[in-house]
C-alpha cells in the first residue's frame, strides 16, 4: 500500500507542476484585462498557452502576445526545471505604408538579427512589409505566483508590462 501512495502522490505534484501555467495563464489574461487590453487569441496546447492581446489607445503596438511554454512529461529536464517556464512576448507594430526605404532598414535589421538569439532578456526585431515585430524570451519560476490554492499574478501582470513597455521603445523608432 505504501507504494501505491507514493506513486500516487507523485502523479498529484506532477499533476499539479503542469497545471500551474494554466492557472498562471488564467491570471494572466484577467490581469491584463482589467487594464484594458482585449484578449483576441486564446490557444491552448498540451504544453503550451498562446494569448493574444490588442492593446487599445496604444501609440506604437496594434497587438501583443504571450507564450506560455512549459516542457511537459516525464523526463529528467523536465523534472530538473520544476515549475520553470518560458514565457516568450512578441509586440507588434503596424505601419499603414510602407516605402522603398523600409527595405533598407529591413536589411539592416535582418543582418543584426544574425548573431542574436532572443533569451534572457535580448530583443530581437523582425521586419515585414508593413509589420515590425519585437520579440523576447525569459524564464519563470512559477512558484514564486502560485503556491497550492493561492495566486499571487499581480506582480507577474506587472512585469508582463514592463517586458513589453521595453518592446516598445525598442519598435518606437521605427513607427511612422
Amino acid at each position: 500500500m505504501g507504494l501505491f501512495n507514493s506513486m500516487a502522490n507523485y502523479a498529484h505534484k506532477s499533476e499539479l507542476r503542469e497545471s500551474k501555467d494554466e492557472i498562471v495563464c488564467g491570471e494572466i489574461i484577467r490581469g491584463l484585462s482589467h487594464r484594458g487590453w482585449r484578449p483576441h487569441r486564446i490557444v491552448a496546447h498540451s504544453d503550451r498557452q498562446q494569448m493574444g492581446f490588442k492593446v487599445p489607445g496604444d501609440p506604437v503596438l496594434s497587438a501583443a502576445y504571450l507564450v506560455v511554454d512549459r516542457r511537459s512529461g516525464s523526463g529528467t529536464l523536465t523534472q530538473a526545471m520544476g515549475s520553470r517556464t518560458s514565457i516568450g512576448f512578441l509586440a507588434e507594430m503596424r505601419n499603414k505604408v510602407s516605402d522603398p526605404d523600409d527595405l533598407a532598414t529591413m536589411w539592416r535589421t535582418d543582418l543584426a538579427n544574425l548573431f542574436k538569439i532572443p533569451v534572457a532578456g535580448e530583443v530581437r526585431i523582425d521586419h515585414q512589409l508593413n509589420t515590425v515585430n519585437a520579440r523576447t524570451y525569459h524564464l519563470v519560476d512559477l512558484d514564486q505566483y502560485v503556491q497550492g490554492h493561492s495566486v499571487q499574478a499581480g506582480p507577474l501582470v506587472e512585469w508582463i508590462v514592463g517586458q513589453f513597455d521595453a518592446l516598445r521603445e525598442q519598435l518606437r523608432p521605427l513607427k511612422k
